[in-house]
């Protein structure tokens, strides 16, 4: 994932570290860095959500396809292609059209204000390398490169500052490293317990999962490839539900200053 500090030289974890919470201390702030680079590039964006009742059959599905457009100031486009295999309706790209063309009329201050708000939902990243115990039990040659295996215990003491950090104590999970450029590759994470979000808001159940991947372009910049996430949940109506979501990202390039203005 991604974030606002400077990057640490890469250099110096040629071999096997041996402060591994210094380790993903320094792989989240390098993450800072590549989340803001990575609102530069536009993409296509596929979402694939699958609704399960009781017995594990499947109620109801979605398959979404958006191109991603960068708007400048860490502001983004996503624009809504294609609905389970067919191209949206013309309402719907009518519609589409509307809130782009809303969205370039507006000043770089306010794209830039959403972006910093953002940013801040986001700070509760910074409290990982303190909200869990590390040790690394090997590495992994992946499409990437190298790759340290980190595994993830909540740290017993640890006592949350921001919004979302209440949720570390009741997750464990597993961490990818690139040895050379110290980047997440991926990390899977599983809750351990039932998390709340909101006294009445939701609730996700014991033995939800979340998979996270990311790559690295020909540039060498690092980019989100996919998220997975299995869980059931319960909403602030008390209507449960097992869901499964899959998001994948794929063709990134950095577009022409005026292709989001020409569409």
């Amino acid at each position: 994932m991604r974030w606002l500090l400077l990057i640490i030289p890469a250099a110096a974890w040629c071999a096997t570290p041996n402060d591994t919470r210094e380790l993903v201390r320094q792989s989240i702030q390098n993450g800072q860095k590549a989340w803001q680079v990575s609102t530069e590039y536009a993409c296509t964006k596929r979402v694939v959500s699958r609704q399960f009742g009781d017995v594990g059959e499947i109620k109801s599905s979605s398959d979404d396809l958006y191109s991603i457009v960068p708007l400048g100031n860490g502001a983004s486009f996503s624009e809504h292609i294609k609905h389970d295999g067919e191209p949206v309706s013309a309402e719907v790209r009518q519609k589409t059209k509307r809130e782009l063309q809303k969205l370039l009329a507006e000043l770089p201050s306010a794209k830039r204000h959403r972006f910093e708000k953002e940013l801040a939902e986001r700070s509760y990243m910074i409290e990982v390398p303190d909200a869990f115990n590390f040790r690394i039990t090997g590495t992994q040659n992946l499409p990437t490169g190298p790759a340290w295996v980190l595994e993830a215990m909540p740290r017993p003491g640890f006592e949350p500052k921001s919004r979302y950090a209440h949720i570390f104590p009741k997750m464990h999970g597993t961490l990818w490293i690139d040895q050379k450029d110290v980047q997440w590759v991926k990390a899977d994470a599983v809750a351990t317990e039932n998390i709340s979000f909101g006294l009445f808001i939701a609730r996700l159940a014991k033995g939800s999962h979340i998979l996270l991947e990311q790559t690295r372009l020909p540039d060498g910049e690092w980019v989100p490839q996919s998220l997975e996430a299995k869980a059931a949940a319960r909403t602030f109506l008390f209507f449960a539900h097992n869901f499964e979501e899959q998001y994948t990202y794929s063709e990134y390039h950095k577009p022409n200053p005026l292709q989001a203005a020409a569409r």
